[in-house]
């Protein structure tokens, strides 16, 4: 009969399993905070990304703004011009200068808002990345200006304006419109024929109804201006903001 002999091992103190337990509790740790801050740092990054492109975007917004807000002075002076003319009694109106300002009415212009980032933001679940709470406010706040209260008003002003031009036709032969609205062309096409220049005949009713249309056209786009000028400082305001705060030119 074999005997065998038995071979007996330590047993591992306690201290060596906590050991083991503290050194994969560490490990576990150390992984997770090193995960933690590699999706921070990709998140900082894409946070920064996002405010050059909206850096961007706000800055085409103050070009566009800038020539929209011109562009209706221009537009106002043009109505004064209209209004005045039809103020006086048909024998002393200046026909070609009413014409040419009349035709000018026939253009129109509205803000295009570049909101490509802001609509990744929002859209995107990314606005979260904003860390910093003044950029973030002030961007909510310009996005809302132009949502609600620009959109609006340029909602009700492309209405006017096309009533006003198809009550414009009632009352103007829109023979010249079509031309480049310089006086050079006009007159050359006036000596020429001088008769599409002319306000229709027995339409006295259509002129009021035009002189008060134009009247309320340009009280709503002097307000839509002053939205234009409120717009321009909140966007000076957000530049100034984004280059501070995220170190951008």
């Amino acid at each position: 009969m074999e005997v065998h002999a038995h071979t007996h091992t330590a047993r591992k103190k306690w201290t060596h399993y906590l050991w083991e337990f503290f050194m994969l509790f560490l490990a576990v740790t150390l992984g997770f905070f090193v995960e933690n801050q590699r999706e921070h740092l990709v998140e900082h990054r894409r946070e920064k990304q996002f405010m050059k492109t909206l850096l961007e975007d706000i800055q085409n917004d103050i070009v566009d703004l800038k020539n929209d807000t011109a562009f209706w002075e221009l537009q106002f002076r043009r109505i004064d011009t209209i209004q005045k003319e039809i103020r006086k009694p048909d024998g002393q109106r200046d026909q070609l200068l009413l014409y040419i300002n009349s035709g000018y009415m026939r253009w129109y212009e509205k803000f295009t808002y570049h909101d490509r980032t802001i609509s990744q933001l929002k859209n995107g679940g990314n606005f979260r990345l904003i860390r910093n709470a003044a950029v973030a406010d002030s961007l909510i706040d310009y996005d809302a200006h132009i949502s609600t209260s620009l959109k609006d008003m340029e909602t009700i002003s492309n209405n006017l304006w096309q009533n006003l031009n198809y009550l414009q036709n009632k009352i103007f032969n829109t023979e010249y419109y079509s031309m480049p609205l310089q006086p050079f062309n006009i007159d050359s096409a006036v000596k020429i024929n001088r008769e599409p220049i002319q306000i229709k005949k027995g339409s006295d009713n259509e002129i009021f109804e035009y002189f008060n249309l134009l009247d309320y056209f340009r009280g709503l786009n002097m307000a839509r201006n002053m939205e234009h000028y409120i717009l321009l400082r909140k966007a000076y305001n957000l530049v100034t903001l984004l280059k501070k705060e995220y170190h951008l030119n």
